[in-house]
């Protein structure tokens, strides 16, 4: 059988990749091997960890316009990445698209504007990984402009091997070894209390629940959606819990959110 030189070169980098797995290298090699089919301007390895802050693996070294805006990301702002809410649910492994994944207003969003436009730009790809007891394992690809369904499809043709690959280059025992601080600890539920505790009189957990949603960029009809309630009860809670913590929008809720802690 003859291999056109295309094919000799994609094996060639296939078998560098294979090769690189026990090694830092591993996740560059991984980026430079889907840029040869996808074009994107960040990437960035995380493992997804329910109430805890994402453990940052590898990235691109360039992907944060701004130290302290990343510093935020791991503070808290991870709560509102539609990624991380939807890669610790019940899901497959595989490819997934920002559009996908995000709810219905969130390019409105205070955290579109002010991180998500400013690093990740306009687009993102994730290939995730659940490991049961673990988390879940991503790999984000960032680009300023759409990917294309050329892009995409190439994903989703590479993803059978990529994913196990990805598992490996992970270095789970090392991960699990790794103590996790007191601060990293159950960081959710005090970013919660502590929004809960700034309303007077304290918000509901009802309330704080809605406050989220609204954070993360789900309309009214998409919290009432989300939660199961009617459209009027979701408008009366953020009508509540805005009273309470002294904002009148989306945009305020989010700068008392990012002052938390």
């Amino acid at each position: 059988m003859l291999l056109d030189v295309a094919e000799l070169a994609f094996h060639q980098r296939l078998g560098r990749l294979i090769n690189s797995q026990d090694d830092d290298c591993f996740w560059p090699t991984l980026a430079g091997f889907l840029r040869e089919v996808a074009e994107f301007d960040t990437w960035v390895a995380m493992l997804f960890r329910s109430a805890q802050a994402p453990l940052v693996l590898a990235d691109s070294g360039v992907n944060y316009a701004e130290d302290n805006l990343f510093a935020d990301y791991m503070r808290g702002l991870y709560l509102l990445d539609p990624f991380y809410g939807f890669g610790l649910g019940e899901i497959a492994p595989g490819v997934y698209r920002l559009d996908e994944v995000a709810p219905d207003s969130f390019r409105e969003t205070e955290y579109f504007q002010r991180y998500f436009s400013r690093n990740v730009v306009e687009d993102e790809l994730q290939f995730l990984l659940p490991l049961k007891g673990v988390g879940t394992l991503s790999l984000s690809l960032g680009s300023g402009r759409r990917f294309s369904d050329a892009e995409i499809g190439a994903g989703c043709l590479y993803a059978p091997w990529i994913l196990p690959l990805m598992r490996h280059g992970a270095r789970l025992e090392q991960l699990m070894t790794r103590p996790a601080s007191n601060r990293d600890q159950d960081r959710q539920s005090r970013l919660e209390e502590a929004l809960r505790q700034r309303g007077k009189p304290h918000l509901t957990e009802r309330e704080v629940e809605v406050a989220l949603l609204i954070l993360a960029g789900h309309s009214t009809k998409g919290v009432a959606r989300h939660l199961g309630i009617s459209l009027e009860t979701a408008k009366v809670h953020r009508r509540n819990l805005y009273g309470k913590l002294g904002v009148t929008s989306q945009a305020g809720l989010f700068l008392l959110f990012v002052g938390l802690e």
